[in-house]
């Protein structure tokens, strides 16, 4: 008997694909361009990003038929023609400051150019397509509508509209002139100035929005006129990669602040995630959607004891992510340097005390040496991986610059107790960071990754198979994956071990942040073909080796920030390369096993920390006595950034 396969547009990263995010905060595309025979060559992948799911459960995919259904057909008398795989370009295009997908193809000796947009507060995706080269041939263009049979139960026409109902709604319209046919909707070009045109509108979520195109459009520039922009006339890759990922932010983190913290993969939210992409939209100039993350951090992702969510829950006790905290506040000072918006800190204050004071609990906060204490780390591996008791650099890292950012937001909301409070707590652990006699995080020259209690460096893990059951084991370490394999299975090099040296905890230009780098320079290209860097050594690694395009990005800032612009620039040049036309990113690049293990999404935190690389690392932004400074690493590279009402 032969199994049931699923279709191959299911599969999040096949080869020779690349993906475009485009969206509003209400309605979240991805345009896929593939060239691979068995993918559909120009796929519509369509969901609300409020709404989590998995690439096979968005609005337009269909079990049987894929992604192809989403494909435009264009009759040109009468004859059919669509994309073809060896015949098809899509990039990123601008026109009259709207950005949009642009996919190119050839039928009968006609240009058809397919483009993409979205509009502020709107469920619609909007979708153009130009006929050129036609002269007076008869030119129509069929599309169809066949939604995801897992998530709509009734599908019907009405004049020039086709919908589908059930655990939602989802339209499909033309503003030319069409006609119906069960599933299908056939529209007639209309002529312009230069060839002929055709528009079709995706509407989700909505039974009724009304879309007029050029409102639409016009409230689209606009938005985009008023975020930052990089201006590199000599690296048009750097540019786009920087647009790419201000333009993937916005489309699937919704108007609420929620966002899938893996799309396609996780269908779940961190904190940790959330606060380094509201740092990423501060700094590409989307205050508003920024505010939306912080608030749903602030209301839904942290609870009253002060606990920040991780994987969409509050865990709590000696496994915390301890780092979240001190992240969250971190971005919580800079969205009100960089917005200039106080409100926020006193509508807020009881919630952002308690994240604070989390971190002060007697059970995280050592009282000899000021340090923070868990069976954690930033990577998720816990004490059942081989994470014994003790301090982390990355929880000491974000443990100071949260205290001290939340020291700032203090004495803004005028409570003076908690600000000398937080601010002497960070001095102390700053302090014992550098110079405690056992438990100072630097040792024999360098940045150490974990110090125990006992005052030892641990350097190596080792599976307990007392603290989890077997079938924890067999979803997060599986047979066959280093960490489950026999030998030795190093600690570090660990990318948080550059942490420091980015936040400037650690002095960027001292013999220790050089010496640190040189260990970390081991996590490129351990055991894979095609460079990159991974989050640490492979033989500690829960999942498949291969490089992490956030590990990668963290390297490159700590880099720029040291002035080392020609490692900065591999690790940036490698990104640019991964990137390619659309510039997203999945978690990792290599082989998962799925199941166990969840397909390999797109993360939106690589955006945030490419931005944040671009902005802090490269062009040296800095909050400066409230003025917005910044001094470029690369003299060619400039940039128009939002701050304030500037």
């Amino acid at each position: 008997m032969k199994t049931q396969q699923q279709h191959p547009d299911a599969i999040t990263n096949p080869t020779d694909t690349e993906y475009f995010f485009i969206g509003s905060g209400k309605i979240q595309a991805a345009i896929q361009w593939s060239k691979n025979p068995e993918c559909t060559p120009l796929g519509l992948i369509l969901s609300m990003p409020h709404q989590f799911s998995r690439k096979n459960g968005s609005y337009l995919f269909h079990p049987e038929l894929g992604l192809s259904r989403t494909m435009i057909t264009v009759v040109i008398d009468g004859v059919r023609y669509q994309a073809r795989h060896d015949d098809l370009t899509v990039c990123w295009s601008d026109y009259e400051g709207v950005p949009n997908v642009l996919a190119t193809w050839h039928a009968n000796g006609c240009e058809i150019m397919q483009s993409f947009h979205s509009s502020p507060d709107s469920h619609a995706l909007i979708e153009w397509v130009g006929i050129f080269g036609a002269g007076d041939r008869k030119v129509e263009i069929e599309t169809a509508l066949y939604a995801n049979p897992n998530l709509f139960s009734a599908f019907g026409s009405t004049d020039k509209v086709l919908y589908d109902t059930g655990y939602n709604s989802i339209y499909l319209s033309a503003l030319q002139k069409a006609g119906t046919n069960e599933r299908y909707l056939t529209v007639e070009s209309e002529s312009f100035e230069g060839g002929k045109e055709v528009h079709l509108v995706y509407v989700a979520g909505k039974q009724n929005e009304r879309v007029e195109l050029q409102p639409a459009f016009t409230a689209e520039r606009e938005y985009w006129q008023k975020t930052s922009s990089l201006i590199a006339e000599n690296n048009p890759k750097l540019v786009s990669l920087f647009n790419a990922a201000k333009f993937g932010l916005r489309a699937v983190v919704s108007s609420t602040g929620r966002f899938d913290s893996g799309v396609w993969q996780y269908g779940m939210e961190w904190g940790r995630d959330a606060a380094m992409v509201a740092e990423g939209l501060i700094y590409s100039g989307q205050f508003e959607l920024a505010k939306s993350v912080l608030l749903n951090i602030l209301t839904r992702l942290s609870n009253a004891k002060g606990m920040v969510a991780e994987a969409s829950r509050f865990r709590g006790g000696i496994e915390s992510e301890l780092d979240s905290n001190g992240e969250v506040l971190s971005a919580m000072l800079t969205y009100v340097e960089w917005t200039g918006d106080r409100r926020i800190v006193s509508e807020n204050w009881q919630r952002i005390s308690a994240i604070a004071d989390f971190l002060l609990l007697p059970e995280f906060l050592d009282d000899a040496t000021g340090m923070l204490k868990a069976s954690r780390e930033m990577w998720e591996r816990n004490q059942a991986m081989g994470i014994k008791f003790g301090y982390d650099v990355s929880h000491q890292t974000f443990g100071i610059v949260g205290l001290e950012a939340a020291a700032k937001l203090a004495k803004i909301f005028g409570d003076t107790e908690k600000q000398s409070l937080w601010f002497s707590t960070a001095t102390k652990m700053r302090s014992s960071f550098h110079s405690h006699p056992t438990q100072s995080m630097i040792e024999s020259g360098r940045i150490i990754k974990r110090r125990l209690i006992d005052g030892s460096i641990q350097r190596e893990l080792e599976i307990d198979y007392t603290k989890e059951n077997y079938n924890f084991y067999s979803r997060f370490t599986p047979d066959g994956l280093p960490l489950a394999q026999r030998g030795v299975h190093k600690l570090q090099p660990d990318i948080v071990q550059c942490l420091p040296i980015l936040y400037g905890i650690v002095d960027r230009t001292s013999e220790i942040a050089i010496a640190t780098m040189l260990q970390i320079e081991n996590l490129w290209s351990q055991a894979w073909e095609g460079d990159g860097y991974g989050r640490y050594d492979i033989s500690g690694e829960p999942d498949s080796p291969g490089p992490w395009p956030l590990a990668t990005g963290i390297v490159a800032e700590a880099y720029f920030e040291m002035g080392m612009n020609n490692e900065g620039m591999k690790a940036l040049d490698w990104l640019i390369e991964r990137g390619g036309e659309g510039g997203s990113f999945f978690e990792f690049y290599g082989d998962r096993p799925t199941p166990p293990l969840p397909p390999i999404g797109v993360l939106p935190w690589v955006w945030a920390q490419i931005i944040a690389l671009i902005v802090k690392g490269i062009l040296g932004a800095r909050i400066e006595n409230g003025e917005l400074t910044f001094s470029s690493k690369l003299p060619e590279l400039d940039a128009k950034l939002r701050f304030q009402n500037q």
